[in-house]
């Protein structure tokens, strides 16, 4: 199961440390002191390694002693189709992790409860949180998960490399032809100007929508017309120029062959386009990197159009819980301010504005950018709807490896018209039940 469909190489390696980002719901005060004596166990799903039962293990006491006489179970999280029929038959966890490409496809099914009226009753007001990180639990008005881990996009720089060749430092601001520019000037003597994926949708999405772009509509239910339409043709053509005409970073296939891996710690590249993950944990940037660098906003589109993305776990309950006190106690330990704590401690970006405020993370030069870029944040194009992965995710990664790495793929127009017509057949498989 893809948590977050078609993950960054660098997220993945997040999940599996465990090494988390944030979240939260209301003040402390609001959270129960006792719930009487019955004795009552919650099961919980997760899913990543070691490091992160022992995060949640940090969180576990804190909710129990609230909780009294309730006791929290872990297991390792099934695979999303066996979860929903057990939730169906009221045989599933009561609380469970979800990935970002989990939210649409679990709710459609009816596999979420609904949160917001318990939310209501416990007085955790929306506002407390950051803006953009409510975006992927939300469904028409109602929150289905509360937000566990996130990130934006930003820019990581060589600081040396761009002394050398005499280009100003990025900042808040420059445009997304500045970023090519810059790039351009920094691509010789065997290092790249940029470390790109070229085929992570991810990333691709807000250079395609701050160049007027779309891969579906709003609610995932379309790609014919929106990822084959004129402004999104000359979006990807601008990508697909970054490496064919400026080649100002490496192929999906001229990467591999490379064996580097991350291309700008080896300093292969000047700057890397990507989360804040780098940057966590012993053996992050912070620890590591042997050069001066910084961090910069996500490039700014045409018209002063400033769109980013968000990246992104929470917490769902079922909504067969035979506890929904409890269970709903458990979500709201998890992704409130005891929770938030934790995960906030790992190195990651709080969801909550107070504990990104106790933290004092805005004022951060690394997770500052990535905090501040989340008012930007919208929800991602791949995962719009409940076969928004595939429709979406799926058929542009297959387009853009043919349009990067298959000289004789055909022309942008075309190989979007093909994968946009994929798209569309994989939304109606998934509307007729397939």
């Amino acid at each position: 199961m893809k948590r977050f469909h078609r993950l960054h190489p660098l997220f993945a390696g997040l999940l599996v440390t465990g090494i988390a980002l944030s979240a939260v719901p209301g003040h402390a005060s609001s959270l129960p002191r006792s719930h009487g004596n019955a004795s009552v166990s919650i099961r919980m799903a997760y899913f990543g390694g070691p490091d992160t039962k022992a995060l949640l293990d940090k969180i576990t006491p804190k909710y129990e002693k609230a909780y009294k006489g309730t006791t929290v179970v872990y297991e390792p999280e099934a695979d999303r189709v066996k979860q929903v029929t057990a939730i169906a038959a009221g045989t599933a966890p009561d609380v469970f992790m979800l990935g970002d490409g989990d939210v649409r496809w679990y709710e459609a099914k009816g596999a979420l409860a609904n949160l917001s009226p318990y939310m209501k009753k416990d007085k955790v007001s929306t506002s407390q949180w950051i803006k953009g990180t409510l975006s992927i639990g939300t469904r028409k008005g109602k929150i289905y998960a509360l937000p566990k881990d996130y990130s934006t996009l930003a820019v990581y720089y060589n600081k040396d490399m761009f002394r050398a060749a005499g280009v100003p430092f990025p900042k808040k601001g420059w445009t997304l032809n500045q970023f090519r520019a810059d790039a351009v000037k920094l691509t010789k003597n065997d290092i790249y100007g940029a470390s790109l994926s070229g085929d992570w949708v991810r990333e691709v999405d807000p250079f395609v929508r701050e160049l007027g772009g779309h891969l579906d509509n709003s609610n995932g239910t379309k790609t014919v017309g929106y990822m084959n339409s004129p402004a999104t043709v000359k979006a990807i053509q601008w990508w697909v120029d970054l490496f064919l005409k400026y080649k100002i970073s490496p192929t999906p296939a001229a990467a591999k062959s490379l064996g580097i891996g991350d291309l700008f710690a080896s300093q292969k590249a000047a700057m890397n386009v990507t989360g804040i993950w780098p940057s966590l944990g012993a053996s992050g940037y912070p620890s590591t990197l042997k050069f001066n660098w910084g961090v910069a906003p996500f490039p700014t589109g045409p018209h002063a159009k400033h769109v980013n993305t968000i990246c992104w776990a929470g917490f769902g309950m079922s909504p067969t819980s035979k506890h929904k006190n409890q269970a709903w106690g458990l979500v709201k330990y998890m992704a409130g301010p005891v929770g938030d704590n934790v995960w906030g401690t790992a190195g990651g970006l709080p969801a909550l504005k107070a504990i990104a405020a106790k933290h004092k993370v805005s004022k951060n030069p690394v997770s500052g950018v990535f905090l501040k870029e989340a008012k930007f944040s919208d929800l991602p194009s791949d995962i719009n709807g409940p076969a928004a992965p595939q429709a979406v995710s799926d058929t542009l990664t297959e387009g853009l490896d043919l349009l990067l790495n298959s000289p004789n793929a055909g022309t942008v127009q075309q190989v979007l018209t093909i994968e946009a017509q994929k798209g569309q057949k994989a939304i109606q498989q998934y509307n007729a039940g397939g």
